[in-house]
């Protein structure tokens, strides 16, 4: 009988003696299917590396995770945006003092504007110095312009200063955030992580409006900017604590072969889409406090509950859809729930169609701008993604600021409905400009995630 003849006769009669012959591993035990057993050898083998981290003898991947720093710039942005979405209601103080739409409009558009002009020095910015000064100074000016804001009387035109400032701050910190936490997610689960990044932007959305109507009914609004004011103060402590990755272990080279971002044709396209979509979504976000109280409705918190928990939901639960079937399936169908939804809002007479657009908004919006500045970031390497991420933020705060400008004025001649429906139609001109997008560009971009996968498992 041959040695692997005896193994196999042994196996079969259960017997306790070892196996013999040169080829012991081919009557190996079963191997374990028990969950908890699994899971215990995949630690024991992942446990099994050198001091610098690589693995000595597993060949299963480790687990990707998200580090610290991602979780710190995350709670540094949600308090942020606490503060900056506490202004959501300075349309209905304006307004109760007496300000027009179109005044109301141009007001709130002064810091989307004011935000457009350092949009081209920080981008560069960002690629050369340290990245947390900016989320840092972010915090600190926000801060201290919503403090300002209690000591300018009524209607003043220093409001206008007081925006500009506001838009600054805003820029310099959200795009920075944005980058650090593109940055320091893993590249297979960048989508899904952008995602929850996100989910700390829209959930302020829902808390602080409701909030800050519940304290400016109470308190008046000067409470209320005083404590936006100390949020800011709470982000900038946040910020203080992040560690941004050291620049000398990013990769100098550029991952494309090219060292800008002139010649991405699918870029530029999503820009577009995002300056389309901001206009719609810039639309809604400025107009909606004073549309409710024009159709009747007393609060508007309904709104904003329904759309944060909508986005915050889809987040969670579809969040790393696009991470597996690609990002421009998902883009294309979200875009147009997005333009439904704004197309919808002036129909809205009642709370119940008032939660319905919410819930519908807010899938829209909730997979548009996480799955559009994935693949942006798909495009981009450690040498331009200050520039990427710049120019993404930028494209949408465009939009938004066209709509404060434009839509407060077509209100007072045309009405809430007609204006929403050019919003709606800004939105579809997005869809469109995606649409014609070189679909080769897609395929370039899996090229350049396989390539800079092997080269981070090679160096790490």
């Amino acid at each position: 009988m041959t040695p692997n003849r005896a193994n196999m006769a042994y196996a079969r009669q259960g017997s306790q003696h070892p196996p013999i012959g040169p080829y012991p591993e081919r009557v190996s035990r079963k191997p374990p299917s028990h969950p908890a057993t699994i899971e215990r050898m995949r630690r024991q083998t992942a446990a099994l590396r050198d001091p610098r981290g690589s693995a000595v003898t597993s060949r299963v991947p480790p687990r990707e995770r998200l580090p610290r720093d991602f979780f710190l710039v995350t709670a540094a942005n949600l308090a942020f945006f606490l503060n900056f979405a506490s202004f959501f209601l300075l349309p209905v103080h304006l307004h109760e003092l007496g300000v027009s739409e179109r005044t109301i409009g141009r007001m709130m558009g002064t810091a989307g504007f004011a935000g457009i002009v350092v949009l081209p020095f920080l981008g560069v910015l960002l690629d050369r110095v340290d990245r947390r000064r900016f989320v840092v100074a972010g915090g600190a000016v926000m801060a201290a312009a919503s403090f300002a804001y209690v000591l300018v009387p009524g209607a003043s035109p220093a409001l206008y200063v007081l925006r500009s400032i506001q838009g600054f701050a805003f820029t310099a910190s959200f795009v920075t955030a944005s980058t650090l936490a593109a940055e320091l997610a893993p590249l297979a689960i960048r989508g899904r992580a952008l995602g929850l990044f996100g989910i700390s932007t829209i959930l302020t959305h829902a808390i602080a409006p409701a909030l800050g109507e519940v304290i400016a009914r109470r308190f008046g609004f000067d409470v209320l900017f005083a404590f936006a004011g100390s949020l800011g103060i709470v982000s900038m402590a946040l910020s203080l604590a992040v560690r941004t990755p050291d620049k000398a272990a990013r990769p100098a080279g550029v991952v494309t072969g090219r060292a800008s971002i002139r010649h991405e044709p699918t870029l530029w396209l999503a820009a577009a889409t995002m300056a389309a979509c901001g206009t719609g979504y810039g639309a809604v976000m400025t107009f909606v406090p004073t549309f409710v109280h024009a159709v009747g409705i007393d609060t508007v918190a309904p709104f904003f509950v329904s759309y944060s928990l909508a986005a915050i939901t889809v987040r969670l639960t579809l969040g790393g859809l696009s991470d597996r079937i690609g990002r421009r399936p998902v883009l294309l169908p979200a875009i147009a729930v997005l333009g439904l939804a704004i197309l919808s809002l002036g129909s809205v007479d009642g709370v119940a169609g008032l939660v319905l657009v919410g819930l519908v908004f807010g899938g829209g919006h909730g997979m548009v701008y996480p799955t559009a500045n994935a693949l942006m970031v798909d495009l981009s390497h450690a040498g331009n993604l200050g520039r990427v991420q710049t120019l993404f933020a930028g494209s949408f705060s465009v939009g938004v600021a066209l709509s404060a400008f434009v839509f407060g004025g077509l209100i007072e001649t045309h009405g809430y409905r007609v204006t929403f429906a050019a919003a709606a139609a800004c939105v579809g001109v997005g869809l469109l400009l995606l649409w014609l997008a070189p679909v080769r560009d897609a395929e370039e971009v899996a090229e350049v995630l396989t390539a800079t996968d092997g080269s981070e498992s090679q160096t790490a």
